[in-house]
């Protein structure tokens, strides 16, 4: 891979903004999990793959399509070109872009190249997750949550890489305002067992949305209740329930 130096708590009750990106929301979902020293976006992601990235590397063809869901990683988490630099700059491999868009439609050309060349493996299965992730960040909400389907009808086996492409289903239903649709998929998150917190704000955020203040205040109230003193989230959650209790 569902992506910008913009708060890292974009679940609020107001619509999901689609100018957040979607590494941005892969590091909020995942950062309260792991250790210190994470700084970089595309690293959270390589944490989660890595080990089956690692067991695949020399068995032929797998080598190729994993060097290509790396190089879509590492285009989706390049830096754009300042004014200030030189064509000296630029690197053979993984290009550079002056804007957003131009990266993102280099992610989508890589990640199709992926599943044209290699669509019956690990890593092209993973590749639907970049692709949908940039798509949503597009705006093509009915085309992200057909790749994140796709991705879940193939039965991948990561349990965190499954409860976040069932909540890119639930942003895509939310985004269209299918509050029903988005519920279900969120009920589906939280039952995974990973990021159970963030499938609870979710939930909480529809409950908000659909006119039942009661039900989204005692579903933060309880999540509140089972966060240690210092958990990242509390903030967040303290804010929306100061904006839905009088």
């Amino acid at each position: 891979m569902a992506t910008p130096p913009r708060s890292k708590t974009p679940y609020t009750a107001l619509p999901p903004d689609p100018f957040i990106g979607f590494w941005q929301r892969v590091y909020n979902r995942i950062s309260p999990y792991v250790t210190g020293g994470l700084v970089g976006l595309v690293a959270v992601i390589a944490l989660i793959i890595g080990g089956w990235a690692l067991s695949n590397w020399m068995e032929g063809r797998k080598e190729r399509s994993t060097e290509l869901l790396g190089k879509a990683l590492r285009i989706a988490d390049a830096e754009l070109l300042k004014e200030t630099d030189k064509d000296s700059d630029q690197s053979d491999e993984i290009p550079r872009f002056k804007t957003a868009a131009e990266r993102s439609d280099a992610v989508l050309k890589t990640a199709s190249e992926l599943e044209q060349q290699f669509g019956n493996t690990p890593a092209a299965l993973r590749g639907q997750l970049v692709r949908a992730g940039v798509l949503y960040d597009q705006g093509k909400y009915a085309d992200a949550e057909a790749q994140y389907k796709k991705f879940l009808d193939a039965h991948p086996v990561e349990q965190p890489l499954i409860a976040l492409a069932q909540e890119g289903v639930g942003l895509c239903a939310e985004a269209r305002n299918d509050l029903a649709a988005a519920l279900a998929s969120y009920q589906a998150q939280q039952a995974i067992g990973f990021y159970k917190d963030r499938a609870a704000m979710n939930l909480a955020r529809v409950y908000a949305k659909q006119g039942d203040k009661k039900k989204a205040v005692d579903t933060y109230k309880d999540l509140l209740s089972k966060l240690p003193p210092q958990g990242a989230l509390r903030d967040d959650i303290q804010n929306h329930l100061a904006a839905l209790e009088p």
